[in-house]
């Protein structure tokens, strides 16, 4: 906490903003030098320092290391419905447990920045859900660098094959913030509904998945928001707010840069988050991750919902 800065993180997200903007980047920023909390961030390095997080961190950077498969000069031909059926398929073959497609929105851009593509397809990550019930502790936040790991595998190999096919792509991936929020994309790729815990519920996965995705300018077919009642659930639900130890759930939504939705207090989550590899108590507890019991509850709520 000495390293805490004098602006709150709450105030960089636009907690309490009745009007839009563009959001900035409060954390994992590629240079932290560049955000007011990077020396919290540089101290969730030194705090977590286990062998079994830096063999994840190295194999993280050695993926990094590998170029992407270079353009070829003849694009192959196709409809914007046929690229969207074999990207999707190529997508789930190569590692993403699940995938949509949304067009890309300027406003999703980190004010400053700018997405010069026109699509994005997203990649759902799925986690270990027994792995992760071990959260806070070390065992989990090696899941979570892994699987991280994981996704720019996927994304990158997803862009390198639409590159060897002369359609120009760009791999996007976490852990550390690329120049759009990735969201907002995958609520409207129809990856699932933002849930009280700030993370996106998927019906098959629930909360228990990473984010990774692929800008491309190559026309496709773009999926819709996928409603199933996870955020009517969550309003009666608690599990989740009160498994949080620091309190930074909370039980209703809140105004961020003029929308209403769900938050995280950042000022509140981060030291605990810091202290712990990373956390996810969260979304350990979500009912919709657990295997099985995600299933039966989008069922229940499909048929509570008025046609």
């Amino acid at each position: 906490m000495a390293r805490k800065p004098q602006v709150s993180g709450n105030a960089i997200n636009g907690l309490g903003e009745e009007t839009f903007r563009k959001p900035r980047h409060v954390y994992w920023a590629t240079n932290p030098a560049d955000i007011p909390h990077g020396d919290m961030q540089l101290w969730f390095y030194q705090k977590n320092d286990h062998p079994d997080l830096d063999k994840g961190r190295i194999a993280r950077k050695s993926e990094e290391a590998i170029p992407l498969a270079p353009l070829a000069d003849r694009p192959e031909p196709g409809s914007a419905a046929d690229w969207s059926t074999r990207i999707k398929a190529e997508a789930r073959a190569l590692g993403a447990d699940a995938v949509g497609i949304a067009r890309v929105d300027p406003d999703w851009a980190f004010d400053g920045h700018e997405v010069p593509w026109r699509y994005i397809v997203v990649l759902g990550i799925a986690m270990d859900y027994d792995i992760m019930q071990h959260a806070p502790q070390i065992e989990a936040g090696v899941h979570v660098v892994n699987q991280y790991t994981r996704g720019m595998k996927t994304s990158k190999a997803l862009a390198g094959w639409l590159r060897r096919l002369g359609h120009d792509a760009e791999p996007e991936h976490g852990p550390f913030a690329g120049p759009m929020t990735m969201i907002p994309a995958a609520l409207a790729a129809g990856l699932g509904e933002l849930g009280k815990h700030g993370s996106i519920i998927n019906r098959e996965l629930g909360a228990m998945f990473r984010l990774a995705a692929v800008l491309t300018d190559l026309e496709l077919v773009p999926d819709h928001p996928d409603d199933f009642g996870a955020d009517r659930f969550c309003s009666a639900c608690r599990l989740c707010e009160t498994a949080c130890p620091p309190g930074a759930l909370s039980p209703e939504k809140q105004t961020v840069r003029g929308v209403e939705k769900w938050y995280v207090d950042f000022d509140r989550c981060l030291p605990y988050f810091n202290e712990t590899a990373g956390c996810a108590i969260c979304l350990a507890v979500c009912p919709f991750s657990r295997p099985g019991v995600g299933d039966n509850l989008v069922a229940k709520l499909a048929r509570r919902t008025p046609r």
